[in-house]
């Protein structure tokens, strides 16, 4: 297909989690101990911080004005190491969010360096650092993402991903895509609600918990998932995380409640998951990036827009509402399928060759997922997507122009 272009509210988050614990059932067993906050003032801390302002590129001046504070919470520490999660808060309204990263650091005799994940300083000083602080696992995907191949998410639009909850289930897209911190570019971001609440891995990777809310752990909404393709996937405002503290979580794995938490910032008006989707560590659009089978499409403004399942169209509900179409999740397309999108027809032909001189030898039903062993320029054709002489042959051995073909990328599989 063609290129894409204060104690109070401790105490009350406490309460709400035994409810939630009542209404539906113990937290996972893979749940482990909390994060460790590391206070202000040590060195530790200091200097996190410090990497912290330089990522975010503010000063602590600036952030301070901004309502923003550093949190460093350490997840594991043996001697002269440490490693957990780095956030720069946010005021708790709309339009403001967390920034954040895994960081590793290290003390030596002239104090603690400290380097944030995503970057060739986190491989090489990951590279010194022991099993039990980081895992061979966690080298690969905190490290740049083309460390050995390039990573899946480079080449195309296809996250491979589900939508973050059970395969089956309908969910209301209450948010079309729209930026981490609502406005911002690029639209990395949609919101979700409904079903049972339970917002579950929307592929297997390495998950964190990014926000703890307090030394206790009993709460705190923000949970990271890095995904073997190069993806990585935000899931925020969560009740009842679980702190996955870089272990491994296959597709589906629970990771929290849909709710409103905001312990690190921003502004949850009604309970859903504020799902992000970002390359490594950077973020990006979701416009015309697939998950469970939905193309999404960025809209005028921000939590506008809609998806799209070939040519059946679901509209978002807007800003802050808990309305909108509902998203029915087929789970993940496979990297060699794609979506077949007849453009506002019920069905396409299959032919016998790659071209409109060949014998039409059947059809298939538009939202229909088809698997591609190769493809052969043809007849041009213009589809949704725009033109293409690309043609797909199914493995059934006809043949589909790519124009009516919803892959993510320009080509899948070799050339016949």
């Amino acid at each position: 297909m063609p290129a894409y272009p204060s104690i109070v509210r401790r105490a009350f988050a406490a309460a709400m989690i035994t409810l939630l614990a009542v209404l539906f059932g113990a937290i996972s067993a893979q749940t482990s101990a909390a994060a460790q906050p590391v206070a202000p003032g040590s060195s530790l801390y200091e200097t996190v911080s410090a990497a912290i302002m330089q990522r975010a590129q503010q000063s602590q001046l600036q952030a301070t004005a901004a309502g923003r504070q550093s949190r460093v919470d350490v997840q594991r520490r043996a001697g002269d190491w440490a490693f957990g999660s780095a956030v720069l808060t946010a005021p708790a309204k709309p339009d403001q969010y967390p920034m954040g990263w895994m960081f590793l650091a290290h003390r030596t005799g002239t104090g603690w360096q400290a380097i944030l994940d995503g970057t060739a300083q986190f491989s090489a000083l990951a590279s010194q650092a022991p099993a039990a602080i980081v895992s061979a696992r966690e080298r690969q995907v905190l490290g740049p993402a083309a460390a050995t191949i390039m990573s899946t998410a480079d080449t195309t639009y296809n996250t491979g991903l589900r939508l973050p909850f059970a395969i089956g289930q309908s969910w209301r897209l209450t948010g079309g895509p729209h930026g981490w911190n609502g406005s911002d570019t690029p639209y990395s971001s949609i919101d979700l609600n409904g079903g049972d609440f339970r917002v579950l891995a929307p592929g297997s990777g390495t998950a964190y918990l990014m926000c703890d809310g307090n030394s206790s752990g009993q709460y705190g909404g923000w949970v990271r998932v890095y995904h073997g393709s190069g993806y990585t996937t935000d899931h925020y405002h969560l009740w009842a995380p679980v702190n996955y503290n870089g272990g491994s979580v296959s597709e589906g794995a629970f990771l929290g409640y849909t709710g409103t938490d905001v312990s690190c910032g921003g502004s949850a008006p009604y309970r859903h998951v504020h799902w992000s989707i970002l390359n490594g560590s950077t973020r990006v659009s979701w416009n015309t990036r697939s998950a469970g089978n939905w193309v999404f499409i960025s809209g005028p403004a921000p939590y506008a827009g809609y998806a799209l399942h070939g040519s059946t169209k679901v509209d978002a509900g807007g800003q802050h509402t808990d309305a909108g179409g509902a998203l029915y999740n087929y789970g993940a397309l496979n990297f060699n399928q794609g979506i077949v999108d007849a453009n506002d027809d019920t069905y396409i032909n299959k032919r016998s060759g790659p071209g409109t001189g060949y014998a039409i030898v059947g059809s298939v039903t538009d939202g229909t997922t088809v698997t591609i062993s190769c493809w052969r320029n043809g007849t041009n054709l213009t589809g949704r997507w725009g033109p293409t002489a690309v043609w797909d042959k199914l493995t059934d051995g006809t043949w589909v122009s790519d124009a009516y073909v919803y892959t993510g990328a320009d080509t899948i599989g070799p050339n016949c």
